[in-house]
């Protein structure tokens, strides 16, 4: 606290405690509820962390992994062994799973209070961009869950700002912290593995004279590369020598996109020209660039970007709507500014931080492009400080009120709408399947549970082994024996005309798997529905007793 007081006068130091109360506030506000079911990533992050604590090694049996199998790829292993102290604390509970990733968010807010600070601007400035990130929908949201693009972000920032702390002082220990920083991201998550590197090239270039002093002591500079050696081989060997980046890239890539594979095989010219202009690398870069131009689509940036609600109602963009009055301005202050160091930063952060999400799959990707939010937190910065020095007290207090009823509509859609409409598209019901088949498994010979779920979308597959993991506390020893370590619960799509006549069972079945016409109402003991009334799952005992 001396120190904070040594930066900041007493009236700042007490605005930036408060910013930093609301960034942990509404992150951890309701965390264990909001998202309103932990999704399947986020019970397996728990388990494979339990799993460790209890026998130092993954739900698979592989001892200490740098990269964790899942379905259908490879989980990055920050977040996962992050969560190892929680659930050792709290044990293995929702708050546990989501307590690392919300408090990294929580002090991703300090650090690029700090960052905006470093990068020359004033106190009004920084501790406004501080408060603009503590509240922004798009970070805010994915704080609440344990998404590793949260993390990587934390290291990015943390990262950037300790490379400018090595230049201002001329430290070998600051450039070799930062260098373990930026590796640290590059483990946490995909996105990452792109923007780092070319990050990082762009900052030792662009400052290659500033850091020119790590030329003059060779030895030291050498021996300061050894942690970031031993953090950064292991991810190089698995990059080459294994599968596990390889399969995600894969599985993620532009090119298993259905629209990008139909036009590459519907190639058919054959004309000099037609070659120029229609051939699988210029097809390939048209369906990159129309994916990168979209990032760039303001609808997405102020009202439809983080999709909480159905597409005919009205939704939250990125940012609040009435930062539309700020953004634009401070990117074009940022662009024309003649602080050298931020118009390079903000420049670059601008045009690279989409390239990584418009590689893969899908269009507009929110958590894929997290990696860009910065570069907005600067704009609102130095947008805000040029209408606050012009109109002063009148629009600071404009936006202030304006902000704080953007603020309200966004706890009702999240809180209230986003609950309701999507709750299926997180497992909803899949915990309360767990805890009832687990606290009532003496009772009966067999336990039946569906693998399909929804009320909206017939025969989702989802995986309910995770969540019966996760809650019954199965034992990670047993995880590796048949059936997952169940003694009688059973994963499968029900067939109640067979599943009937099961002596002494449980039969759980979801929307999809039984018409309500055909259920015997005496059979059944208890159903669950989702937050928008529909029905989610159904519990039936078997007539034959």
């Amino acid at each position: 606290m001396a120190k904070l007081k040594n930066i900041l006068t007493k009236r700042e130091t007490v605005i930036f405690l408060l910013i930093i109360f609301l960034a942990f506030f509404v992150r951890f506000y309701k965390l264990a509820h909001h998202p309103v079911s932990l999704s399947m990533d986020e019970v397996s992050i728990g388990y494979n962390a339990y799993s460790l604590l209890k026998t130092g090694k993954d739900e698979w049996g592989e001892l200490l992994p740098l990269a964790f199998r899942s379905v259908g790829d490879y989980k990055p292993p920050v977040n996962i062994y992050l969560t190892v102290p929680s659930v050792a604390v709290l044990g293995l509970t929702d708050f546990a799973v989501r307590l690392p990733v919300a408090l990294l968010g929580a002090l991703t807010v300090v650090v690029f209070i700090f960052l905006l600070k470093e990068l020359g601007l004033r106190p009004a400035s920084y501790l406004f961009g501080g408060f603009w990130f503590a509240v922004a929908p798009w970070h805010v949201h994915f704080s609440r869950a344990s998404f590793e693009a949260v993390t990587a972000l934390f290291f990015v920032l943390l990262g950037t700002l300790t490379i400018l702390f090595t230049i201002r002082k001329k430290s070998v220990t600051y450039f070799s912290l930062s260098l373990v920083f930026f590796s640290l991201s590059v483990w946490s998550y995909h996105a990452e593995r792109f923007f780092v590197p070319v990050l990082l090239v762009f900052l030792l270039f662009y400052k290659r004279n500033e850091l020119s002093f790590l030329l003059k002591d060779r030895k030291k500079t050498l021996l300061s590369l050894l942690p970031f050696i031993i953090v950064i081989i292991p991810f190089i060997y698995l990059t080459f020598f294994s599968p596990v980046i390889r399969e995600r890239a894969l599985s993620t890539s532009i090119f298993r996109e259905q629209s990008l594979i139909k036009e590459l095989d519907s190639i058919e010219s054959e004309t000099f020209v037609g070659k120029i202009f229609v051939n699988k690398p210029f097809i390939v870069f048209r369906h990159f660039m129309g994916k990168y131009l979209n990032y760039f689509d303001l609808r997405f940036w102020f009202w439809k970007g983080m999709q909480y609600t159905p597409p005919a109602f009205m939704d939250m963009g990125l940012f609040y709507a009435v930062d539309i009055a700020i953004i634009p301005l401070g990117l074009y202050l940022l662009f024309t500014s003649k602080n050298k160091n931020i118009k390079a930063l903000s420049l670059f952060w601008f045009f690279a931080g989409p390239v990584p999400a418009a590689f893969a799959m899908n269009e507009q990707h929110p958590l894929r492009s997290l990696v860009w939010i910065p570069v907005f937190g600067m704009a609102a910065a130095v947008g805000y400080e040029a209408l606050s020095r012009k109109y002063r007290i009148k629009a600071t207090a404009i936006y202030f009120v304006l902000i704080l009823l953007n603020m309200i509509y966004f706890s009702d859609v999240y809180f209230r709408q986003f609950p309701r409409y999507f709750s299926e598209y997180w497992q909803y019901g899949f915990k309360e399947v767990a805890l009832y088949a687990c606290q009532n498994e003496d009772k009966y010979e067999n336990i039946i549970v569906t693998d399909t779920f929804g009320s909206e979308v017939p025969n989702n597959t989802g995986l309910p082994a995770l969540y019966v993991l996760f809650y019954c506390k199965i034992d990670p020893k047993m995880r590796l024996t048949s059936d997952y370590g169940f003694e009688k619960i059973k994963i499968r799509r029900m067939v109640w005309e067979k599943d009937n006549f099961l002596a002494n069972s449980l039969v759980v079945g979801s929307f999809w798997d039984l018409p309500p016409e055909k259920i015997y109402s005496s059979a059944i003991v208890k159903t669950i529905k989702y937050p928008n009334g529909k029905g989610a799952f159904v519990f039936m005992e078997t007539t034959n007793k």
